[in-house]
C-alpha cells in the first residue's frame, strides 16, 4: 500500500495498467528491432540448445542492468539457466502470457526501485533486444510457476510458524493495529493554480484543527465536494512499508500530510492505532513466508539437479 494516489487499500488496477502499458512498450520494441544483421558464432550448447556470441553479449548487457554479476562466464551460467527453465516447464505445458512477463517485469522494477517503464528503458538503451529480456523473464516465471504446482498442497507447519512468532517476539511480531478514514476532497480537472491552492490552504486548516476523530470528522463534512471513505483496521504486518510510516509519525486522532492524486486532494485520519491484538495477519505473513523459503529451496534444488544432468558442448 502506498500514500498519496496508491493510498487506498489495495486493488489491481494500478498493476493491470502498468501491465498492460509494459506489454503496449515491448511490441513497439520488438518492431522496432530490426537493426543491422550481425555475425553469429555458436560458441556452446546445452541439452542441444546453442547458444551464441550475440546471446552472451545480450546476457552480459542485460545482467549490468539488473545489478548482478555480468561476467561472460555469468552470461553463460544465466543462458544455461534460461534454457533448462523453459524446457523443464515446457514438458508440463506452462506457457506464461505476455501479461505475466509484464507483471514480472513490474516486481523486479520494484524491487529494483525502477518506474517498469524506466527497466524497459534501461534495457533498450544498454542493447538489450525485448526477444532477449522477454526470454529470461519468461523462463524464470515459467519455472517458478512449475514448481509451485509441483508444491501444491505444502503448508507451513504449525510448529514452524510459532517458532517464528516466537523469535519476532510472541505477541510484538503482530504489530500494530490502525483504524483509519480516507479523506478525498475533490478537486475539478479543470481547476486554475489559484483554485487549487485556495482549497489546499483550506485543507491544511482544517488539518490543523483536527484533533480527534469524533469531532474532526464532522468538520470534514461540513467542507464542499468531500468523501469520507467508511473505517478500514488494518495491521502493520498487512500494509506497505511506506504506509507503515505514514501512519506511525502521525498521532492517533489527527490527519496526515496532504497528497495529491488523480482525485483530488487526500489525507488519512488515524482514528485509533494500537498493538494488534489479533495475530491471524501476523501468522498468516509468517507462514506466506515460509511456503516462499521452501518454493525457492525446491527451485534451486531441481534446478542443480538438471544442470546435473544436462549435456554441454563448449566450442
Amino acid at each position: 500500500m502506498k500514500t498519496g494516489n496508491d493510498a487506498r487499500w489495495p486493488s489491481g488496477a494500478r498493476v493491470a495498467y502498468v501491465c498492460l502499458r509494459l506489454c503496449v512498450a515491448i511490441a513497439a520494441l520488438v518492431a522496432l528491432a530490426g537493426g543491422p544483421a550481425f555475425a553469429q558464432e555458436i560458441v556452446a550448447s546445452i541439452n542441444g540448445d546453442p547458444i551464441t556470441n550475440i546471446d552472451i553479449d545480450e546476457r552480459m548487457k542485460m545482467l549490468r542492468v539488473l545489478r548482478k554479476p555480468a561476467t561472460r562466464e555469468a552470461a553463460i551460467e544465466s543462458l544455461y539457466t534460461d534454457r533448462l527453465e523453459i524446457h523443464e516447464a515446457d514438458k508440463f505445458g506452462v506457457d506464461p502470457r505476455d501479461s505475466d512477463i509484464s507483471q514480472q517485469i513490474v516486481k523486479v522494477a520494484q524491487d529494483m526501485k525502477l518506474a517498469p517503464d524506466a527497466l524497459v528503458e534501461a534495457l533498450q538503451h544498454a542493447g538489450v533486444t525485448p526477444d532477449h529480456f522477454k526470454a529470461y523473464f519468461r523462463a524464470g516465471l515459467a519455472f517458478n510457476v512449475l514448481v509451485q504446482a509441483l508444491n501444491k498442497g505444502v503448508e507451513a507447519s504449525e510448529e514452524q510458524v510459532r517458532a517464528e512468532l516466537a523469535k519476532q517476539g510472541g505477541k510484538a511480531a503482530s504489530g500494530t493495529e490502525y483504524t483509519v478514514r480516507q479523506i478525498i476532497f475533490a478537486i475539478p480537472h479543470s481547476a486554475t493554480v489559484a483554485a487549487l491552492t485556495e482549497r489546499a490552504r483550506e485543507v491544511e486548516q482544517l488539518r490543523a484543527r483536527f484533533t480527534d476523530c469524533d469531532s474532526g470528522l464532522p468538520l470534514v463534512r461540513a467542507m464542499n465536494d468531500v468523501t469520507v471513505r467508511d473505517p478500514l483496521t488494518k495491521t502493520s504486518v498487512e500494509i506497505s512499508e511506506g504506509l507503515r510510516q505514514l501512519l506511525d509519525k502521525t498521532p492517533a486522532g489527527h490527519l496526515t500530510a496532504l497528497q495529491r492524486s488523480s482525485e483530488g486532494l487526500e489525507m488519512i485520519a488515524v482514528c485509533a492505532k494500537g498493538t494488534a491484538k489479533d495475530d491471524s495477519a501476523a501468522r498468516a505473513a509468517i507462514s506466506q513466508k515460509i511456503l516462499a523459503a521452501h518454493i525457492a529451496a525446491d527451485g534451486e534444488r531441481r534446478l542443480k539437479e538438471l544442470r546435473a544432468r544436462a549435456v554441454i558442448v563448449q566450442r
